[in-house]
């Protein structure tokens, strides 16, 4: 850029000059020694750690909980003395999960769990016309059962497979859990034992009308050590549907602690015995014959084990490790070159004197050049180097190479923070007008934005697409690929570009 300044403009008028005849003619040898700070760099490598984003939810984890609760195998006994009751039930699982989403996933895994019923029995029973040990014939047989407890407990391994669920923002202290899913399952274990056993029998010898209750075959016996007081229950595998709720704790950036509940409950019939009346008939009157549990009665119901209860556990939450990765740069020093000129000089001195009169006669218009200071020059100079960043056909993602010389021009301004710089974006001539201009601007913003991730403030930086309507500067047209570029220049007081 020229300044114009006003300057007086001298014409000599009336000039009277005397000259005398004194002339000296002088030979010098001068040495002129030139010290000059020349910027010079050297290319490097230097690792780079990329840290790994730990908000964010998606991903792998392993789950792993325990639970405490109520349950039962889920069936009934007909009868108005008969009844069952639940008891306590434990659950461990351990499962993996694949969370797609922030909030939703799926997993899988396996669980171990228990169901346990105690079945009550009671009521009277009788059998008419029967014959006695000792052959007595026509009485009648009566069993009245006082205590009957017994329980049974069935282990079960299942598959849990589940739709998760999870939320925790960043300004919550706890998140939400839920889960629903399907478990396959089979039986590890399945039996029964009768914890208390006593029937009173008497008989009743109608041709005497005397009931007898002190006989060897009649009295209150005790049947809870008797062969058939314990055995194997016959359960077919199960499909449990299943729910979990709870709240989410962070621990640490992998783990968080889950409180919560849960339910579950098999959608089949667990109960495939064979089913035989409820009672005592054999010889001897103790045990119906093959007697193997309430559960195998024909008063037993269909049968739904099922369980409910609060459970704890944790979520480990696989986190990539930061990355580490070679990055290509420019180190940058100032080196000093010196420049020793020996110069012959001949000076010439005339002694002269002369007498001028000399009057202004007008004005004229003198450009003044605008002065770089020469940190701003030197920047130039650098970034010259690295100037033109080129692209494939069509595209505006920066290459490998062309980052590498951007990395060298992020060094260069990051040691001047006041120069600026102007990207100009260009398209070879293929395409339409319209979306080659739009193309120009896609590459030089990809810059732009390129520098400012690596610390050049955007204020700094004026960006600009020209379409196709300036090609390369070696007007190379069968070489196009030259003109899919991005020129980057330094500038000063917003509109002096430096030109090297």
């Amino acid at each position: 850029m020229a300044l114009m300044v006003q300057m007086p403009l001298f014409a000599q008028n009336d000039t009277i000059i005397r000259h005398y005849n004194d002339t000296v003619y002088r030979s010098v040898t001068d040495t002129v020694e030139v010290i000059q700070s020349v910027p010079d760099s050297v290319a490097k490598q230097r690792e780079v750690i990329i840290p790994t984003d730990s908000t964010d939810r998606r991903g792998h984890y392993i789950e792993a909980h325990v639970g405490l609760g109520y349950g039962s195998l889920g069936y009934g006994l007909q009868g108005d003395e008969n009844h069952v009751n639940g008891s306590f039930s434990a659950l461990l699982q351990l499962q993996y999960a694949y969370f797609f989403h922030p909030n939703w996933g799926v997993g899988a895994g396996l669980w171990f769990t228990n169901y346990t019923s105690f079945a009550h029995i009671g009521g009277t029973y009788q059998w008419l016309g029967q014959t006695d040990t000792d052959y007595e014939t026509n009485y009648d047989h009566t069993s009245q059962v006082n205590v009957w407890r017994e329980r049974e407990t069935i282990h079960n391994l299942g598959i849990p497979i589940s739709l998760q669920f999870q939320m925790r923002k960043d300004d919550w202290k706890a998140g939400i859990f839920a889960a629903i899913g399907v478990a396959p399952s089979f039986s590890v274990s399945k039996k029964y034992k009768v914890m208390e056993g006593k029937i009173e029998h008497s008989g009743f010898y109608p041709k005497w009308n005397l009931t007898l209750t002190d006989m060897h075959e009649f009295g209150e016996k005790d049947y809870k050590d008797a062969p058939n007081a314990k055995g194997t229950l016959s359960v077919r595998p199960q499909v449990a549907f299943f729910a979990d709720l709870g709240t989410l704790i962070p621990l640490t950036k992998q783990i968080d602690l889950l409180l919560g509940g849960y339910f579950n409950i098999s959608m089949n019939n667990a109960n495939s015995s064979e089913k035989q009346d409820l009672g005592w008939r054999d010889d001897t009157f103790t045990f119906m014959n093959e007697y193997k549990g309430a559960y195998a009665t024909t008063n037993a119901s269909a049968s739904h084990p099922w369980e409910v209860g609060l459970k704890i556990g944790v979520h480990w939450h696989y986190i990539k490790p930061d990355k580490h990765e070679m990055e290509d740069y420019f180190e940058h020093f100032t080196r000093e070159v010196r420049d020793t000129n020996y110069v012959h000089r001949t000076d010439t001195i005339l002694i002269a004197r002369t007498d001028t009169a000399i009057v202004p006669v007008e004005t004229a218009e003198v450009e003044e050049d605008t002065v770089v200071p020469v940190h701003i020059q030197q920047v130039a100079e650098e970034v010259e180097k690295f100037n033109k960043i080129y692209f494939a056909f069509d595209k505006y993602e920066l290459t490998n190479k062309a980052k590498f010389y951007l990395n060298s021009i992020v060094e260069a301004l990051n040691r001047v923070p006041d120069a600026k710089i102007m990207i100009d974006g260009h398209a070879s001539s293929e395409g339409q007008d319209l979306y080659n201009d739009i193309l120009s601007e896609n590459r030089a913003r990809a810059v732009r934005n390129y520098l400012a991730r690596r610390g050049v403030d955007r204020n700094r930086i004026v960006t600009a697409g020209h379409g196709s309507r300036i090609p390369n500067e070696d007007h190379e047209r069968e070489e196009m690929s030259r003109d899919r570029r991005v020129e980057i220049k330094v500038v000063y007081n917003n509109d002096v570009v430096i030109e090297q």
